[in-house]
């Protein structure tokens, strides 16, 4: 007898073979959890900053249960070398360093492309219903553009995922803005009360707020708490070069601290000499001994309300709270840019407003190049389960090591911790961040090698500006060191890592020789 198959039937033969299995013992085999990686043993670093690595120790357990491989973590930071690790965690300024010395491996296009759909034996069609449709772990086109397209590349070959972003914001006391009495003094002044469009009104609000009794307490207090003096998290490099993007930064070069074509500094040119004059300017409308402030010190003047307003590191929202009401918004632009093709300004309409990112970006997760076989299979899927949303969201809540989530699902989810951040305004904050890591024009920061190094002198120069010296004079001193630096390093490799950085213009596979 022909026993035609049907899908009665074929369910039937279903169930007896399960129930088969299950009599023969081998029911928990068939549901336990592959391992494909059993038996290999990856080790992980952090290049730099070893504060980091606690966000990491705490994510390895679970994919090592699922995937049957071992992570080990350094505790101590160490050096570039291909050999010292498999996986890589690293600031995006140091990826000029990995890319010179070759120690990164190309991550292809298949690492972050979601499954393919399943395709149905009878019809040979794509489509599924959404129950049987493969899921897609990754998730990467939640990923904000800036990371995923910019940020995690260098020369358009994919060396890193994202694992943490920074950028700054503007936080302000909102009773300095809202009461009475100092919005009818504005409107007398000429002027309206609200988070500053321009660089122009954010320094005119930090006048109008100086010496003035703007929490009508009784008390005098100041404009704005900046970090203008050294600093060893890098926001007052990062807030004068925001400022200079708004000025130096032209819709139609790709270019910002050098010539692409030349490696010549900019930074003496006339965008960056007038974003230095200006931020300068502000130490009148500060607290005593402004002109010293690291983040830290400025955060503190902020947080006990003796400063109106902030520029900081979004991540950093915890340190701001003092339990009244704080509001965020996006950091000013300008209404002029300069073309250096013309070598002059124009006006700027809409407002010139690009984001520059400190940190050349945040944080990424790379593999090393001499992974290979087993372990750089390994090494590439623990990378990608890092920056799965579900890790994602873990790293973000981890106050060890405060980082902005990459994601646009978390970010709208505002501050990482609202019981750490008391106070902030959470829907003006997530709205601030987006639109800053979705601006039209995202300036990922230095990520040449000793980028490091080029900060350095430009923290020279700003201090001397402080000190007095005209900014013309500071920043061609600036431009004379960073002409050595590159020198010493040899211009046409150099050269070719910048543009390589920019990820718009043509270069060579490889760097010229040292």
């Amino acid at each position: 007898m022909t026993w035609l198959v049907t899908p009665r039937n074929r369910f039937a033969m279903l169930v007896l073979l399960t129930s088969t299995v299950g009599c023969n013992g081998s029911s928990n085999e068939s549901t336990a959890p592959e391992q494909p990686f059993k038996g290999v043993t990856i080790v992980a670093a952090a290049i730099g900053d070893p504060g980091i690595l606690p966000t990491l120790i705490a994510q390895r357990g679970e994919w090592s249960a699922n995937r049957g491989a071992e992570v080990t973590i350094r505790e101590k930071p160490v050096e570039p070398k291909a050999e010292a690790a498999d996986v890589f965690l690293f600031r995006g300024d140091r990826l000029g360093e990995l890319v010179d010395g070759g120690l990164l491996a190309d991550l292809p296009e298949s690492v972050i492309r979601p499954p393919a759909p399943l395709v149905s034996q009878e019809s040979g069609q794509a489509e599924q219903p959404p129950g049987d449709r493969p899921a897609d772990p990754l998730q990467f086109s939640d990923v904000l553009p800036a990371y995923r397209d910019q940020v995690i590349k260098y020369g358009g070959a994919r060396l890193s995922l994202p694992y943490g972003g920074s950028a700054l914001v503007l936080a302000y006391h909102r009773d300095a803005f809202e009461n009475e009495a100092n919005l009818a003094a504005a409107k007398e002044a000429g002027f309206e009360l609200k988070p500053p469009e321009t660089w122009e009104q954010f320094d005119a609000l930090a006048k109008f707020f100086h010496g003035r009794d703007w929490a009508q307490d009784g008390k005098l207090r100041s404009g704005v708490a900046l970090a203008l003096g050294p600093d060893p998290e890098g926001v007052g490099d990062a807030t004068y070069l925001a400022r200079a993007a708004s000025l130096g930064q032209h819709h139609d070069q790709y270019s910002f601290l050098f010539d692409a074509d030349s490696m010549t500094p900019r930074i003496d040119s006339p965008p960056f000499v007038e974003a230095l004059r200006g931020l300068t300017a502000l130490t009148a409308f500060g607290p005593t001994a402004i002109q010293s402030f690291d983040i830290k010190a400025a955060r503190q003047a902020f947080g006990s309300r003796e400063a109106a307003m902030l520029i900081d590191r979004a991540e950093s929202v915890a340190s701001w709270g003092d339990g009244k009401s704080i509001g965020v918004a996006r950091l000013p632009g300008s209404e002029r840019v300069f073309d250096p093709a013309r070598n002059q300004f124009e006006s700027a309409s809409p407002l010139n407003r690009p984001t520059y990112l400190p940190y050349g970006g945040g944080w990424l997760v790379g593999v090393s190049s001499a992974a290979k076989g087993p372990k750089q299979k390994a090494a590439i899927d623990f990378i990608k389960y890092l920056i799965g949303p579900d890790i994602a969201s873990r790293v973000r809540a981890d106050p060890t090591f405060p980082m902005l989530a990459v994601r646009t699902a978390l970010l709208s989810q505002g501050p990482p911790d609202s019981r750490a951040s008391l106070g902030v305004d959470a829907r003006q904050w997530s709205e601030a961040v987006i639109q800053t890591l979705t601006a039209s024009r995202v300036i990922a920061g230095l990520r040449i090698p000793d980028a490091e190094g080029y900060l350095a002198d430009l923290a020279k120069g700003r201090k001397a500006a402080l000190q007095g010296e005209p900014a013309e004079q500071a920043l061609q001193a600036v431009a004379t060191a960073w002409n050595e630096r590159t020198k010493r390093r040899g211009l046409k490799r150099q050269l070719w890592h910048y543009r390589r950085s920019l990820n718009t213009l043509a270069t060579s596979p490889k760097p010229p020789s040292p």
